[in-house]
Parts: structure tokens; C-alpha cells; sequence
């Protein structure tokens, strides 16, 4: 999962919106000197990208990409599930959107934003980055640059038709796996009670 999907599974407990995004750029032994409640919202951020990788659901979706993008297939699967999330939002909640995404900047702002998360904060929150998952060109473009950071570029235009030709699958798949993880999220949280 990507930062929408990470943020909404913790809404309406700060340290978890917060860690949503923050456990992206904490690596390693989370420091103690962090709020309880962030180190918790880091916490779920971990159960959270394991749970989803161990997810056969979520794995049997990684054939979509094809065989030549099977190695990065995990990370553009994170992306296209925040796409189908952003896009299909009011089929999923009845939250509104960019009201969701300004409070989740603003919920991060609260905290210390390490040096390695201070460029894309800024830029989230200026562009509405999360909101604008919706917009499968923001997706392919994000997706471009983690290829090319893979060294995949020569893969783009194949991602790109990929996907185009492969969104109403991508959505019936989210269908099945995220309520799957939604619920993995509600047994975690009530373990994890403060």
C-alpha cells in the first residue's frame, strides 16, 4: 500500500495517519524517542506492508504486470491500489477526498519530518499528492521513476499499457484483497490498544 491507503487505515488516530506516512522514511529500530502514538502509527505501517505482501490475493495480482515486470510488480501494485482507492473513493467511503488528504498533511505536520521525507511532504502537501492518485498519469509517472530507480526504464511504455489495459481487473482484485486487509488493520488496532 501507498500513502492514501496507509493513512486512511489509521484515520481517526493521529500517530497512526501520521505514521502512515512516516514509516516509509523511519528505517530500522524505531527510535524510543519518538511520541508513543507515532511509533505505534510506524508499527501498523510495518504489519501493514508485510500483511500485504504475504496477502495471496494481493500476490496473485502481481501477474498482471507480466512477466518482464515481476521483480517490481510489489511496489507498482502499492501505487495502483492507492489509483483504484483515489478514483473509486466514494464507492469505498463517504469521506470526502481532499478533505481527508488536507487533514492527513496536516496531521503529519504535527510531527518532526526526518530530512528524507521533507521533499515529498512538501510537495504532497502543495500538489495534494494523495488526492491526485486518481489521475492515472501521476500514477505512471511515479511508477516511471521507481522503474527507472530499478533499472526497469525500458519497461515504462510496457507499464503503461499495462496500465490502461489491465484497470478493471487491478479494481476487481482490490475488491477482494482490501477488505481482507481492512480487516487484518481492525484486529491489529484492537491488539494494540494504548
Amino acid at each position: 500500500m501507498n500513502f492514501l491507503i496507509h493513512c486512511w487505515l489509521g484515520r481517526e488516530d493521529e500517530g497512526l495517519v501520521a505514521g502512515g506516512f512516516l514509516g516509509d522514511y523511519i528505517k530500522g529500530q524505531i527510535p524510543s524517542e519518538l511520541p508513543v502514538e507515532l511509533r505505534r502509527g510506524i508499527q501498523l505501517h510495518r504489519f501493514i506492508d508485510v500483511e500485504s505482501n504475504r496477502l495471496p490475493e494481493m500476490r496473485s495480482t502481481y501477474k498482471r504486470f507480466g512477466e518482464r515486470l515481476r521483480r517490481p510488480a510489489p511496489i507498482l501494485l502499492d501505487l495502483v491500489a492507492d489509483h483504484i482507492f483515489a478514483k473509486y473513493w466514494s464507492h469505498y467511503t463517504s469521506d470526502n477526498l481532499h478533505r481527508f488528504t488536507n487533514a492527513c498533511y496536516a496531521t503529519i505536520g504535527r510531527y518532526e519530518v526526518p530530512p528524507n521525507a521533507q521533499g515529498i511532504y512538501r510537495y504532497a502537501c502543495r500538489s495534494n499528492l494523495f488526492a491526485r492518485y486518481a489521475d492515472l498519469d501521476v500514477v505512471y509517472n511515479i511508477s516511471r521513476r521507481i522503474l527507472s530507480r530499478l533499472k526497469f526504464a525500458n519497461q515504462a511504455g510496457e507499464l503503461a499499457r499495462i496500465l490502461v489495459s489491465e484497470e478493471t481487473n487491478f479494481r476487481s482484485d482490490f475488491d477482494v484483497y482490501f477488505p481482507l486487509l481492512q480487516a487484518k488493520v481492525t484486529t491489529w488496532r484492537q491488539q494494540h490498544l494504548i
